[in-house]
């Protein structure tokens, strides 16, 4: 037992003597600083009020697939307490729950009991001075939201925030749920892409755009991308290829400055490995086996033109039973790889259709199906397949952020839309997705079955935003500002 107290004491310090002098590290390349996404501002304004006791909010999580800043997202806050607060550091723990896992079994709760004894001389109870809790990678201690929940009750002086893959949404209790703070963080779209890269941010191009998605009022929207086009022409370094690289490499903040693709390729390569390796294991215990399934699951959905697949087909492509592929397709879409959009049809007859599955980026579809070597010898047919997943990733995360309306497919054999988008006491809105030619007809009949108002067309034979009659054409590079 001693031992084991002493490798956590040696942790601790070492993590207490190490941050403040590899902040610069962690938060620069090449010279840049890193931008802050819009998440910290969310952070900075909760410790705000923490320190200034305005507020009792002191217990956060943040939760996403690996690789989208989880961790950078720490290290600046740490900067932010370290440099703007003057915060001393042996009030500021940053644990990486990953690597102290790999040296020594643990529970976060002992660490920070041992924090407090060894630092502070006191304990969680009888603590009188501000302390803040950076734990990252918190799945790998199982009873992480207990600790959280145990802290919270115990002082009203230490702020945490715990981050984590999605499976630290399976791990907590209703006590738990009513303390603590999620905020979930996603890839980048193209706007926040282009704050993190070029210091460039369209305040009102989301909302805009939701005006025009959800009302069909265009007005906003075509004034924000006015803006935006003229924007971009004077932004210093700015090429007219970065939406197509985007498109094909972007969404994780490890992209934004690497003009290597194989080296962009061989990153996200490496994440999506992890993931199977380590975080399908934190959600559920599964075998060696099952990760090899799950990898060739992934590169099928990968090489599949967007469309309803069943599972009998992918459990025969695989090698396994239908009931595994079912239970590694939930698996993964809990590590956030992936996700999954159910027929636009009556809910007793939803369960007996397949579904679409769809990558969290188009990047992630882009780099498993080239990794195989089997890009699609139609390039705009191949584009229009990595366009219809931004479209869709684009939309769920939307959705997961708002929860205002429900993501579809359409079911229709015969001139079907990619899309269709309903809220509870709206009308259904269908949308057409595509690389080249308009596909009005299909959009017309949409609108008519499905007695819509107005339906919208996102395509790149667009330039701009326009409306004719009742259809919206949207081009695809001003969707993603979304």
């Amino acid at each position: 037992m001693y031992e084991k107290e002493e490798i956590i004491s040696d942790y601790i310090k070492e993590e207490l003597s190490d941050v403040p002098n590899i902040l610069n590290n962690e938060l620069t390349l090449n010279g840049r600083n890193f931008k802050h996404r819009k998440e910290f501002e969310f952070i900075k304004h909760h410790i705000d009020e923490f320190l200034e006791k305005t507020t009792n909010n002191r217990y956060f999580t943040l939760l996403g697939l690996r690789g989208v800043g989880k961790t950078t997202l720490l290290y600046q806050t740490y900067e932010y307490l370290f440099k703007n607060k003057n915060i001393n550091p042996n009030q500021i723990l940053f644990i990486s729950c990953e690597n102290l896992n790999d040296i020594v079994d643990f529970k976060i709760i002992d660490v920070i009991k041992q924090f407090l004894e060894s630092y502070h001389n006191t304990t969680i109870r009888r603590l009188d001075k501000k302390i803040f809790l950076l734990i990252d990678e918190s799945q790998y201690d199982k009873n992480w939201a207990l600790s959280g929940k145990l802290i919270y009750d115990k002082t009203k002086n230490i702020f945490m925030i715990f981050t984590g893959s999605s499976a630290l949404n399976l791990e907590y209790d209703a006590d738990s749920a009513r303390r603590l703070i999620k905020e979930n963080i996603t890839p980048l779209n193209y706007n926040q892409h282009l704050k993190l890269k070029y210091n460039y941010n369209s305040t009102t191009a989301s909302s805009s755009l939701k005006k025009l998605i959800f009302e069909g009022d265009i007005n906003k929207a075509v004034a924000c991308e006015q803006q935006i086009n003229q924007d971009l022409i004077n932004i210093n370094g700015y090429s007219t290829t970065d939406w197509d690289e985007f498109l094909k490499y972007g969404g994780f903040p490890t992209s934004l400055f690497e003009t290597n693709p194989h080296i962009i390729c061989k990153n996200i390569t490496g994440m999506i490995k992890k993931v199977v390796s380590h975080d399908m294991g934190a959600i559920s215990s599964i075998t060696s086996d099952s990760q090899t399934h799950a990898n060739r699951l992934l590169r099928f959905l990968a090489l599949q033109k967007p469309g309803d697949i069943s599972q009998e087909k992918m459990a025969t492509y695989i090698g396994t039973s239908k009931g595994n592929v079912r239970n590694i397709l939930d698996i993964l879409e809990k590590t956030q790889l992936i996700f999954h959009c159910e027929p636009h049809i009556a809910s007793p007859k939803r369960s007996i259709k397949s579904w679409k599955y769809f990558f969290a980026t188009s990047s992630i579809k882009h780099i498993l199906t080239s990794s195989i070597g089997n890009l699609n010898s139609n390039k705009k047919a191949y584009l229009g397949v990595l366009l219809e997943n931004l479209v869709a990733s684009t939309l769920f995360y939307l959705n997961e952020d708002e929860n205002y309306f429900k993501l579809y497919y359409d079911p229709e054999d015969k001139s079907n839309v990619d899309f269709v988008i309903h809220g509870e006491f709206q009308k259904a809105i269908p949308i057409e997705v595509s690389m080249g030619k308009k596909k009005k007809r299909q959009i017309a009949s949409a609108i008519e079955r499905y007695n819509a108002d107005y339906g919208i067309i996102i395509s790149n034979t667009t330039k701009t935003i326009v409306k004719k009659d009742n259809i919206i054409y949207l081009p695809p590079k001003t969707f993603s500002f979304l």
